[in-house]
């Protein structure tokens, strides 16, 4: 078994090493300790710090002729484009008020799907689409906070 207890860097675009790959999805990707297999069928245990959250292309493993990448795995998001500019603040403030992730791809807002935040982009007139996409929490854009 690999133990993993810190993410390398990022992953490059290496042709003359073979890349196995950990596929998972955003809750998956947030859980800092778990044993997984590669695609190769490689046992890996995560023993990574508290609060880590793996992005995809974070390096886990690399030896001379094998490196392991995280793969992000597309799953429901709803896909948000707020405009005017107060309905994205309100969009903003319903998804931040239920504590739900929240990321952005280009001017898109995504969020993980979830009936109760449908119920509430309907109740406001929001528009959306749900779509499959990989999601990425913009956690290095905020603070943490605490009630």
């Amino acid at each position: 078994m690999i133990i993993v207890d810190k993410i390398l860097g990022h992953a490059g675009d290496r042709t003359d090493i073979e890349q196995d790959t950990i596929q998972l999805d955003w809750e998956g990707r947030q859980k800092a300790r778990q044993r997984l297999l590669t695609q190769a069928g490689r046992e890996i245990a995560l023993a990574l710090p508290t609060g880590t959250i793996l992005t995809p292309g974070d390096l886990l493993y690399r030896k001379a002729s094998i490196e392991i990448v995280v793969v992000g795995i597309p799953e429901k998001v709803f896909v948000l484009r707020a405009e005017p500019q107060i309905q994205f603040g309100l969009l903003c403030y319903q998804i931040g008020n239920l504590h739900r992730p929240i990321g952005f791809d280009g001017t898109d807002v995504l969020t993980p799907y979830e009936p109760v935040l449908e119920n509430q982009f309907n109740r406001f007139g929001l528009t959306y689409t749900v779509e499959d996409r990989i999601f990425t929490h913009s956690a290095s854009q905020l603070h943490s906070h605490v009630h």
